[in-house]
């Protein structure tokens, strides 16, 4: 036990004594010496301020400098020097050429923040400057291709690729960038169900379809925006609501249109999804011959294509098994009177058309066949009018055609009523 104590106070003893050294050395401002190899050179405003000038960097002759620094022991345990610079300012070249151009080393700050070059002394190199050629700048313009692979899910279709920028700006000494012919991207698309943006990079081709591989050549844009709209498909019935009255109802009606009677429609998904048909009219059987023809362009919805091709349909309608017959009606009365009125029908036959199977039509006949004129407008006059008149037929499916009217005489003291037959 006393044996276990005594290492353990000597392990003590020995962690202090190493972290003192470690505060010594960290502390000490005894100057020491350093050597921090290549550094790669960066040159700054290459494709601003000096393209503008319709110049480029044609080379270096140094691309990486070995430095040589004098700094106090404590600096050196601040400084991270895999995160020293070196940066060339091309902003002030103005000639084509072979020349000199100084660059700046340029030192992190330490792990609090701290100003660590003005404890930092460079002694090699002792000139900060390196050796560049500088060329004429040529600019060129190509064509960007889209190759997309994949295919979108089952249901969907792909639209128009959408590129920006539209073309591609090469820079370079001519006799390069003139073998250029198109840049290329990769868009995959594999089971996508909704459009497709993606920022990629390019591939340059020449003339002869082969890979350029150059880094004399310049783009102007690293990457290039590609937008691939998705579509929902879908195929919906092309409509026509027909309204139904006495007479006239759609089981005796045969219809059709032609050349097709449902489209295949492509659009955004959530557009679509509110696209169950496409009305084309809403026709009053009892407004239609016995036969009719009508021709419709086909509607679309904003943000839909028509797939099918076709953008006009013609509407065929045959009546089966309806006829019309023309018959005198006798009884008459009134509706929709609202104050106390004596109300005299003054009409005493109206001939009026009706319309049915030839079956109902047979049944049809005066006690059943009345003329029921409406007030709503001359519910508080006096004297005689001509009003709206409705004809029935009770307990027939049959119905009138067209409107009619008849003449009324209304005057003071008669009793309220809201129908009299």
């Amino acid at each position: 036990m006393e044996q276990t104590k005594g290492r353990r106070a000597f392990c003590i003893g020995l962690s202090i004594l190493i972290a003192l050294l470690v505060w010594f050395y960290a502390n000490d401002d005894t100057e020491i010496e350093i050597s921090v190899n290549d550094v790669p050179i960066e040159f700054t405003n290459e494709d601003t301020t000096l393209a503008d000038k319709g110049l480029m960097l044609l080379s270096s002759e140094e691309e990486t400098v070995d430095l040589t620094l004098r700094m106090p022991r404590s600096t050196y345990f601040k400084l991270d020097p895999d995160k020293i610079r070196i940066v060339a300012d091309l902003s002030s070249v103005t000639s084509t050429g072979k020349q000199s151009i100084t660059y700046s080393v340029i030192y992190p700050r330490g792990p609090r923040d701290e100003l660590l070059s003005s404890s930092i002394t460079q002694k090699e190199p002792a000139v900060r400057s390196t050796v560049i050629e500088i060329g004429e700048l040529f600019r060129k313009n190509v064509e960007i291709r889209c190759k997309v692979v994949g295919n979108v899910a089952e249901g969907y279709i792909a639209g128009t690729v959408r590129m920006l920028p539209e073309t591609l700006e090469v820079r370079g000494q001519q006799v390069d960038i003139m073998q250029v012919s198109y840049a290329q991207v990769t868009l995959n698309i594999e089971n996508a169900t909704s459009t497709v943006v993606e920022l990629l990079g390019f591939e340059l081709y020449d003339f002869s379809d082969q890979l350029i591989r150059s880094n004399r050549i310049h783009p102007a844009s690293e990457s290039i925006q590609v937008t691939m709209p998705v579509m929902t498909v879908k195929e919906v019935p092309l409509t026509v609501e027909f309204v139904e009255t006495p007479g006239s109802r759609l089981e005796n009606v045969k219809w059709a249109l032609t050349p097709i009677d449902t489209i295949t429609l492509s659009g955004d998904a959530s557009t679509m999804a509110a696209i169950d048909e496409i009305k084309l009219d809403t026709l009053s059987l009892a407004d239609l011959k016995a036969a009719e023809t009508f021709t419709y362009d086909i509607p679309l919805p904003d943000g839909v294509d028509n797939l099918s091709g076709v953008t006009s349909v013609t509407l065929t309608i045959l009546f089966d098994d309806i006829d019309s017959l023309t018959v005198d009606a006798t009884q008459f009365g009134y509706e929709n009177l609202t104050t106390e009125r004596d109300v005299t029908v003054v009409t005493s036959t109206l001939s009026v058309t009706l319309r049915g199977t030839s079956t109902a039509l047979a049944r049809v006949n005066e006690e059943n066949l009345r003329v029921v004129a409406d007030l709503t407008n001359v519910s508080d006059a006096d004297g005689v009018y001509t009003v709206p008149a409705t004809v029935y037929v009770d307990g027939l499916d049959v119905g009138a055609v067209g409107s009619y009217q008849v003449t009324v005489r209304l005057s003071g003291g008669a009793e309220n009523s809201t129908e009299h037959n």
